[in-house]
């Protein structure tokens, strides 16, 4: 019985390293992809932090796991996450209620006073014994004793990380729409696994020696996959906010991410430490086993994901898991221009084959026009190669510039009415109407109709044979294959006529789809800067309560987002109508602004502007090397002095080019902290 109960708890034993490991792994990941994807926003900023906590905390508590006999400085390192985890919990809690807009000064300085006192608790656990001290070694589970301060400390904890969950829950009730409610659901189940889930329970009350080991390492256990699922969970909700992407692409990298990164490792982690207890049981030898045993989870792990990943695409898209289908499937069968020139050169490989001739080229019918009028010199067409495919020895210089000669050929052979299979074995095109005859009657010069030989629609000219490619519906001539010819006639045996058909079809079908690609792409680049522009708008909305007015209203038609606006309006700082017209005289801040102003809207904005300027200024001297006193110096002597590019560049110390583009990164500043007075000051309560 003895040895069942001691397998039984090292079993629990090691599974609580995996899952502190797993957590370890869960948190640092989750931060790196906070950094990837959503470090623009606040609330995934100050959770990163939250799990910093968490990860110092976990850390310090593997080590001190791992060493024999119990290391109790290693114990101390672990207190970096407990002693700032009050603070960061209030934090967060503090910014989600922010984003509802329910501001609160007291709450700031609370978050602020929080921090110094975690890192003070840190270095007076770590330097004295007034928090913590040395514990007995000899006992099951080996912990710190509590020192004087320590129950200081407990009610420190324990109010801060209440008042957090008191905010949370605040967040959650002002959440008005169903989308930010349900998310905030998630966040407030899981805000006190972690928060909660990390203080040292057994300082204060240890563990009585008498009662089985394995009760509390069960109970750790618990707490441990607790914590896991929670800092999951909240990195789930987080995960939205600051993304400009849809909700379905969110959850779909997030669960990818998840599977190929945490998880994985997980999974790993958990191989190698198993295959330790095989070289105990079996004799073999554990380095060899845990690798081996590695790279097979790693691949089927690989395989699982590709396997399963359409299922949770169709689970993950729900009622849209039809339109999401169909846009993988359109992605994954686009034709590239070079999968059009492999496809056709492998058909004129064949074709010359087939007829015996050793050079063959495909011309695109459509793009010659173009073509021709860049070799005139136009320069705002695309660059577009008419010919877009040769085998053998062919002098492109040469058939290039000829090409309009090739089009006009192929043009009247079509004007001709003859198909493919047209079944003559010569045909000549009408001949010219009479010259009209000028003045003293001599007939005016006509160019001479070119005289075509037909079978089985080839065209024979100036040494080629020509077959041109029909559109399968419209018979439309989208371009031509030109052959080498092997003789003055196409005289072709049944065999080499049902093969040219195969390759003429396919040859045809392929430009065609070409063709319908291509002016897919077009309309997706009309599309995609409006796309960007929508999914910005997204996640400037994505919020825990329901967006405002200001969200939707702030850029009206013709402009393409906030920061033109700003733009505007700062190039007419001291005057003009980009300044008076400007649609940001509704904003909220500037009517606020109008009674300091005696009335002027004009002077408003403009006050606004130079507030949202002056919130860029950095602390201290005043410095024209510094790169963070870049933006300001900027905006401050080119749009407030209003001095020329070339005096501010050199006093900057940059060139021009650099000045401009600095300067759009200090518009797009001045655009956010401005957006932030209009959001504070809609907050405020009205003035009634």
């Amino acid at each position: 019985m003895t040895d069942i109960f001691a397998t039984l708890l090292g079993a629990v034993t090691l599974l609580n390293r995996i899952m502190s490991a797993g957590i370890l792994i869960t948190a640092f990941a989750l931060v790196i992809y906070i950094g990837l994807y959503n470090r623009r926003s606040q609330i995934a900023r100050i959770f990163a932090v939250l799990l910093l906590c968490i990860i110092g905390s976990y850390l310090g508590d593997l080590l001190a796991q791992l060493s024999t006999p119990p290391a109790f400085d290693l114990m101390r390192l672990q207190w970096v996450g407990i002693a700032l985890m009050p603070a960061a919990a209030l934090g967060l809690s503090d910014t989600l209620l922010r984003a509802t807009g329910e501001m609160s000064p007291v709450r700031r300085i609370a978050v602020r006073a929080g921090y110094v006192t975690g890192v003070a608790v840190f270095l007076l656990v770590v330097f004295t014994d007034l928090v913590v001290m040395p514990g007995d070694p000899a006992l099951k589970l080996p912990h710190l004793n509590p020192g004087l301060l320590f129950y200081a400390f407990s009610l420190f904890y324990f109010s801060s990380v209440g008042w957090a969950m008191y905010n949370v829950i605040e967040a959650r009730r002002r959440s008005l729409t169903a989308t930010s409610r349900r998310r905030m659901t998630y966040f407030t189940l899981s805000f006190l696994a972690p928060t909660l889930g990390i203080f040292p329970y057994l300082l204060p009350v240890g563990w009585p020696q008498a009662l089985p080991e394995i009760i509390p390492w069960t109970s750790i256990l618990v707490v441990n996959t607790a914590i896991g699922a929670g800092i999951t969970l909240m990195g789930y909700s987080v995960a939205y906010y600051g993304a400009s992407a849809p909700d379905r692409v969110i959850k779909r990298r997030l669960i990818k991410y998840l599977f190929r990164g945490p998880l994985l490792a997980a999974a790993v982690i958990t191989v190698l430490v198993l295959s330790s207890r095989v070289e105990k049981l079996f004799g073999l030898p554990g380095d060899f086993v845990g690798l081996i045993a590695a790279s097979t989870i790693i691949l089927l792990a690989q395989l699982f994901i590709v396997t399963l990943q359409p299922t949770l695409d169709r689970l993950i898209a729900g009622e849209d898991s039809g339109e999401v289908s169909y846009l993988q499937q359109f992605s994954e069968r686009l034709m590239t221009t070079s999968d059009l020139r492999q496809f056709l050169e492998n058909i004129l490989a064949a074709l010359c084959d087939l007829l015996r001739a050793r050079t063959a080229f495909v011309m695109k019918i459509t793009d010659l026009e173009q073509s021709v009028a860049q070799q005139a010199g136009s320069a705002d067409l695309p660059d577009v190669e008419p010919v877009l495919v040769t085998i053998g020895n062919l002098d492109l210089e040469k058939l290039i510039p000829r090409s309009e000669a090739v089009r006009s050929v192929v043009q009247a052979h079509s004007s001709n009415g003859k198909g493919p299979g047209n079944g003559h074995a010569q045909e000549t095109l009408p001949a010219p109407e009479a010259a009209p005859v000028a003045e003293g009657g001599v007939a005016a010069p006509v160019a001479e109709a070119p005289v075509l030989e037909i079978e089985n629609d080839f065209i024979l000219w100036e040494g080629y044979w020509l077959i041109p490619l029909r559109a399968r519906e419209t018979q439309e001539v989208l371009g031509v294959i030109g052959l080498v010819a092997r003789a003055s006639e196409p005289e072709l045996t049944d065999e080499e006529r049902e093969g040219v058909a195969v390759l003429v079809a396919q040859t045809a079908r392929a430009l065609e789809d070409s063709i319908m690609q291509r002016r897919a792409f077009e309309a997706l680049t009309r599309i995609i800067p409006e796309a960007d522009d929508m999914q910005r708008r997204i996640a400037e909305t994505r919020n825990p309560a329901a967006p405002t007015v200001a969200d939707f209203e702030l850029v009206p038609e013709g402009y393409d987002d906030f920061t033109h606006l700003v733009r505007d309006a700062l190039s007419q700082y001291w005057g003009g109508p980009r300044l008076a017209n400007s649609p940001m005289m509704r904003l909220r801040v500037v009517a606020d602004a109008l009674e300091a102003n005696n009335g002027n809207a004009t002077k408003a904005l403009r006050a606004v502007l130079f507030e949202a300027i002056e919130r860029l200024k950095p602390d201290g001297t005043r410095s024209f090397t510094a790169t963070e006193w870049l933006l300001y110096n900027i905006l401050e002597m080119k749009i407030v002095q209003g001095q020329r590019v070339r005096d501010v560049a050199r006093k900057l110390v940059m060139s021009e080019s650099d000045l401009y583009r600095k300067q759009r990164s200090a518009f797009e500043e001045v655009a956010r902290i401005v957006l932030e007075m209009e959001r504070e000051a809609r907050a405020k309560p009205d003035k009634t």
